[in-house]
């Protein structure tokens, strides 16, 4: 599984034993200081075991190696549409009596995304465990090693799984919106609109995975992640949106703002997609800049 992280950490003892070890006078020189927080000069070890393609192509090996990561994807897209099309299921007789005006106020394409609220869980979990499992297996010590620049490890860490995240919510996306669309009765989701709301679904996923993998860089630990992930999206979340006095806080928690970027239709008080998406925009950056500042100042 780190054969990718092998080959940067041979690169790496290949280039320092290509430096002088001597000076001018035949006298032996002091060893170079190693800045722990991998800010070596743009020519040291650290530069050269530093390149973004290497590590994006090593994370994605990682990420790809484990049987954890297909079974809890497909466990995911399996949730997302067949809660999908139980809801629209549901509301489908509803739907197909109702006139045009009503009908658009029911939001067919939003229905047909309604079980990724719950198909996020097993994506929520993959992010967590690619980054816990380095620490739990103390593995973050190697990737620091090989890896020493702690802040390119991490944007290749966060950029898998935010692209993994991303081509997963596209795909299941697609699947959930034309199953839940049949459900219904709706028209094909040819518009340009359930076209927004799909891409919206991939940035919702990717950036929520995002959000995930960087918060567990902070905590350092799967468990205290899901602790505080699971409750905010299931408790938190629901118990605020219910309280009519606490549903504008509601609509700034990540969750229930992301998922306006698959809703087409808005209500009084709703953040329109384009804000929503930037809420959660905004939490990840603020998740991933807290996950930089840990991550330099942790003794691994």
């Amino acid at each position: 599984m780190e054969e990718a992280y092998l080959r940067l950490t041979t690169e790496a003892v290949e280039y320092r034993s290509t430096e002088p070890t001597t000076r001018p006078d035949s006298r032996k020189a002091a060893p170079p200081m190693r800045d722990p927080h991998g800010t070596d000069g743009p020519h040291g070890p650290g530069a050269r075991s530093g390149r973004p393609a290497d590590l994006l192509a090593a994370e994605w090996a990682k990420l790809r190696s484990l049987r954890s990561t297909w079974a809890l994807l497909a466990l995911g897209c399996a949730l997302t549409v067949l809660v999908s099309l139980l809801f629209c299921a549901l509301v489908g007789p509803e739907f197909r009596r109702a006139d045009p005006a009503r009908q658009h106020a029911l939001d067919p394409v939003g229905l047909s995304f309604t079980g990724l609220q719950f198909g996020q869980v097993p994506l929520v979990v993959l992010a967590v465990l690619a980054v816990g499992g380095e620490y739990g297996t103390g593995m973050i010590r190697t990737s620091l090693a090989a890896v020493p620049r702690r802040g390119r490890l991490l944007a290749a860490k966060l950029t898998a799984l935010g692209t993994t995240g991303l081509v997963w919510g596209l795909v299941t996306g697609a699947v959930a919106l034309f199953a839940g669309s049949a459900a219904l009765g709706a028209p094909a989701p040819l518009h340009a609109e359930a076209v927004r709301a799909l891409a919206g679904a991939g940035a919702y996923a990717g950036l929520l995975a995002v959000l995930a993998g960087a918060l567990t860089f902070v905590v350092r630990r799967s468990l205290a992640a899901l602790g505080v992930l699971l409750p905010l999206l299931f408790v938190v979340s629901g118990a605020l949106a219910a309280t009519p006095e606490l549903r504008s806080l509601a609509r700034l928690l990540p969750d229930r703002a992301g998922l306006r970027l698959m809703q087409t239709h808005q209500e009084a008080g709703d953040l329109s997609p384009a804000a929503g998406g930037a809420v959660l925009l905004l939490w990840a950056a603020l998740t991933a800049a807290g996950a930089h500042l840990a991550l330099r100042r942790q003794d691994c």
